[in-house]
């Protein structure tokens, strides 16, 4: 290794290997979490395409805005695990323990919105020009999608309180259990194995899923409670704690409230940002026809689950950047985050090259339909080149936000996206006719120049004589 790169990614405190080492072991399981959750999804595409291309599309067109609505939520959230990660890297007990409150009441406020939203569905798909039957089966699928939320987002918030503090695996025991339930949910409630109930399709997929979210909550949230009760210092039980709760909860989480909202605001809209453009493409595949939708789908569905992979990485970068600020190491930080970001670029390839190899194989796993297959298959070569770089892009986000630094990344994803992203998925699509293939080409585009654009912005706000350095602190 050439000197320059040891000193960047190798310091004086921690050499490389021992980067890339505490990266991996903070990252795996978060990126098995973020996978299981993902899978949840993929396992009813799965299973509801079997059910017909029509109840596919149902399920496609109504998971759209919920997901979109889920993953800006979730990026509201991840405030927690930086602030959490920063009150460490400080030593200051208290600051753990009363950000914890205020994420979880910021999480239930943000999961009954979305259900309230989720009321007006079929409304959202009638504007934009979906076919009305078409319509109404996937508002009832984004209903019983938003049903879940409030206790969804809890779990989600206790999922990266624990991460935070060292304890990921957890979450993850917890979300491959229930996946392997969802299985035979599924095989029960959309396809009416057993003959139990009568096959329900998309909707039965559906509440299957939501069922075991609230599920997941509760069981995670009994294991936290474990967890904290041997942590006084945190103040989030025993004498008083009642009281304490109550009065964060009065005041949306107080200063720790303030400051979540401060650094999860950005957050969310930036993953709303990118999320939303997705779904955008969903709308656009809808007006191409109920085949283009559902390749889409299922080549978007590969890709997200192959994403999980950086969002886990992501994770991990913000957590050690933010405990690198927080201990007031600044060559920690930058060793940190392009350790990160080398991981991720590395750990997609052989997905990739799947993706490009057998693409037929791979996408009849998802649906069986000849013409839904050949849309996709075209698809998946553009997926393939996107994925290294889809994946850097997220966790240059994932080092940023370590950094405290979201409103610029923000903007630079606003650009990116809305400016570039999805109007090139419109003419590539639509006005070159080439389907679902230029839907992801437009999406490609986005990835790039948002990658570029981060990466760039990352060692200039790393430096600690910049006013954003540690800004969420």
């Amino acid at each position: 290794m050439s000197e320059p790169l040891q000193q960047i990614l190798g310091t004086a405190h921690t050499p490389l290997h021992r980067h890339l080492w505490r990266t991996l072991v903070l990252a795996v399981p978060i990126i098995v979490a973020r996978t299981a959750v993902i899978a949840m999804f993929v396992v009813d595409t799965v299973m509801v395409g079997w059910s017909g291309e029509r109840e596919l599309a149902a399920f496609a067109l109504g998971s759209a805005p919920l997901l979109t609505a889920m993953m800006v939520c979730i990026g509201a959230l991840q405030a927690c695990a930086v602030l959490v990660a920063q009150g460490q890297g400080r030593g200051e007990a208290a600051v753990v323990g009363a950000v914890l409150r205020a994420s979880l009441v910021h999480a239930l406020l943000l999961g009954a919105l979305v259900l309230v939203l989720s009321a007006y569905a079929e409304n959202l798909f009638l504007l934009t020009g979906q076919d009305p039957g078409l319509a109404a089966a996937a508002a009832d699928v984004s209903f019983l999608f938003g049903l879940a939320m409030p206790l969804f987002l809890v779990f989600v918030t206790v999922n990266l309180f624990l991460e935070a503090i060292g304890r990921p695996r957890a979450g993850m025991v917890v979300l491959l259990v229930l996946n392997a339930v969802n299985v035979v949910l599924n095989g029960i409630l959309a396809l009416g194995w057993g003959g139990l109930v009568v096959p329900m399709g998309a909707e039965g997929a559906m509440a299957g899923s939501s069922a075991l979210r609230c599920v997941a909550a509760v069981v995670l949230g009994g294991y936290a409670a474990l967890v904290v009760r041997r942590h006084p210092e945190w103040h989030l039980s025993g004498v008083g704690a009642v009281r304490v709760w109550a009065g964060d909860l009065l005041r949306f989480g107080g200063a720790e409230g303030r400051a979540l909202r401060r650094l999860g605001l950005p957050m969310g809209i930036a993953q709303g940002i990118e999320s939303a453009a997705f779904s955008t493409m969903v709308f656009f595949a809808g007006l191409l026809g109920a085949a283009h939708l559902a390749a889409y789908q299922a080549v978007m569905s590969l890709v997200t689950l192959a994403y999980m992979m950086a969002v886990g990485t992501a994770g991990a970068t913000a957590i050690r950047v933010g405990r690198a600020v927080g201990r007031g190491r600044p060559e920690e930080v930058l060793a940190a985050g392009w350790t990160g970001i080398a991981v991720s670029m590395l750990l997609p390839l052989p997905i990739a090259a799947a993706f490009l190899a057998v693409p037929d194989d791979i996408v009849g796993l998802v649906v069986s339909d000849g013409e839904v297959i050949a849309f996709a298959a075209a698809a998946m070569a553009v997926a393939a080149v996107m994925l290294p770089f889809d994946a850097a892009m997220g966790v240059s986000l994932g080092a940023l936000r370590g950094l405290g630094d979201v409103w610029m990344p923000t903007l630079l994803q606003i650009a990116a996206f809305w400016i570039l992203a999805v109007p090139a998925g419109w003419l590539l699509s639509v006005h070159a006719g080439l389907g679902a293939a230029g839907l992801v080409g437009g999406l490609l585009v986005g990835v790039v120049i948002s990658l570029v654009l981060l990466a760039a912005r990352f060692p200039l706000v790393a430096r600690p004589t910049n006013p954003v350095y540690g800004f969420a602190t």
